[in-house]
């Protein structure tokens, strides 16, 4: 510090833990510098403190730096507020920077209002032709993922033969075994119709009342 050597000052801050960080930073913030003063605003960004870092980067206008910590927070809450400081100072451009580097920790309907309210159409537009191919790529995912199984072919040609063979059965089809036997259409025994053939019929006198001549009894 003594030598304004930020640049050794950095690199020990990378290669050594073992000192007060936040009371460095805290020396540094004030430091005539602009290098000395983005160490600071970096050592509170690996202390996890993103609020005094993120607000050091602002008040040098060092907006990457901003972007930067905002998104490896991954707190939406502070991204949507470097969004709208964004806005209210009319940096159009670092807010689709902060879209585009912040893209996975950011809400659509936060954009979209953002984008209305200040007539940012065009610098939104980006971020939402991606997230729509993004959510379009996960149902699609979904879709084929929870899709019923496809029949095999071979066995739908199987049912379709099964069910081929059995339909003849209501349409009154019979099988004959057994010499002129009408078999039974679920394979028990067949009604035995040789002697109908032979039979005689009764004369018209014999006949019982109502009957028809050449009508078979009734077995």
């Amino acid at each position: 510090m003594d030598d304004e050597d930020y640049e050794s000052l950095r690199k020990s801050i990378d290669s050594f833990n073992n000192f007060n960080m936040i009371a460095l930073a805290s020396k540094l913030s004030t430091h005539e510098l602009l290098e000395f003063r983005r160490i600071s605003a970096y050592v509170y960004r690996r202390n996890k403190k993103w609020s005094q870092s993120i607000e050091l980067s602002k008040n040098d206008r060092m907006w990457k730096d901003c972007i930067d910590t905002a998104n490896e927070s991954e707190d939406a809450e502070i991204i949507e507020g470097l969004l709208r400081f964004f806005c209210e100072t009319s940096e159009k451009e670092c807010f689709c920077a902060c879209l585009y580097t912040c893209f996975s920790h950011i809400s659509p309907d936060v954009v979209l209002e953002l984008g209305l309210v200040n007539g940012y159409h065009h610098f939104i537009m980006p971020f939402l032709i991606q997230n729509l191919r993004q959510t379009y790529s996960r149902l699609k995912k979904l879709e084929e993922r929870t899709a019923p199984p496809k029949e095999d072919a071979n066995a739908q040609d199987g049912i379709a033969a099964t069910y081929g063979n059995l339909s003849g059965f209501g349409g009154g089809m019979l099988m004959l075994e057994n010499g002129g036997g009408m078999g039974s259409p679920m394979g028990g025994p067949g009604i035995d119709m040789s002697g109908f053939g032979t039979a005689q019929q009764p004369q018209m006198g014999g006949m019982p009342n109502g009957s028809m001549p050449g009508a078979v009894p009734y077995m």
